[in-house]
């Protein structure tokens, strides 16, 4: 195992629930690959842990967004790709597939990806609890464009068999850059950000989610500073852009104890503290 530096042993609580990492998670988080199929062979519900979204997303807040563990997603890759070789096809059968693509675009792992896609292209709509857009966001965190575009170009562009199902309607299209763009805002890809605002006519305040969320919402809900801050250099307006309860990007900022966000859309427009969200709420009533 790794020292205890880069893999502390760290209680997270949600709300009244109380959790820690199992030995699976341990395992695998630091690519042990025979470690992590024993503790799967002894126990099945172990599995169900491992792959459950819902605890990889509070093992993304403990180990991946913290720098000094950068090589996390990567390990948990290898020893997925591992798991998928030696199971041939039994995972995917078994409705991991979903599972499998997401571990692979966390970690930015371009060859896998491609593996996976090339055999199961319609896993890119995820299967299971992983949808498309969890797919996509996991490609955004991991910084890698190559990974993101390509699942883009295979959620745009299905296939079955290794062939194209055919054009697709423009509204389904469309769909999927408005998920892919707020994927890539979540998850602090400027890059992708950048291709989308170039090759895409559409005023970027158009892109929301069903809450009415902009794409400025979903950078600051996740702490996104320099995506903040280009989107609002790309168009000034979408600062004041409120979402369905009428909150704006400062409120959720706020909200989600996103700081640095808060500082930053203070800072390029004052008076922004002065908005009210539907229930007649300014920014700092919900600090």
């Amino acid at each position: 195992m790794m020292p205890p530096l880069y893999f502390p042993l760290r209680w997270e609580s949600t709300g009244d629930q109380w959790w820690y990492a199992c030995p699976v998670d341990y395992a695998a988080a630091n690519g042990h690959y025979e470690s992590t199929r024993e503790l799967l062979r002894l126990d099945a519900n172990n599995l169900i842990k491992f792959t459950s979204l819902s605890r990889i997303r509070r093992l993304e807040t403990v180990w991946d967004d913290n720098q000094h563990l950068l090589d996390v997603a990567k390990c948990r890759s290898q020893v997925a790709k591992k798991l998928y070789m030696e199971q041939a096809n039994s995972l995917v059968r078994a409705g991991y597939g979903g599972w499998l693509l997401y571990t692979a675009a966390s970690a930015g792992d371009l060859a896998f990806v491609r593996q996976l896609l090339q055999k199961h292209p319609l896993l890119v709509f995820g299967e299971g609890e992983y949808g498309v857009t969890d797919i996509l966001y996991a490609a955004a965190r991991s910084k890698s464009s190559q990974v993101f575009m390509l699942l883009f170009d295979y959620a745009t562009s299905p296939r079955f068999d290794g062939e194209h199902v055919g054009e697709v309607v423009p509204a389904f299209r469309r769909e999927m850059i408005n998920r892919a763009i707020h994927a890539a805002a979540r998850g602090g890809n400027v890059q992708v950000l950048r291709y989308f605002f170039q090759n895409d006519c559409s005023p970027i305040s158009d892109y929301k989610d069903v809450q009415g969320s902009t794409i400025l919402h979903a950078a600051a809900s996740k702490g996104q500073v320099q995506v903040v801050r280009e989107l609002v250099s790309y168009c000034d307006t979408i600062i004041n852009a409120t979402d369905n309860q009428g909150n704006s990007a400062l409120h959720i900022a706020a909200y989600k104890g996103q700081f640095g966000v808060v500082e930053s859309l203070v800072e390029t427009s004052p008076s922004t503290i002065f908005l009210k969200n539907n229930a007649g709420e300014p920014f700092d009533f919900v600090l």
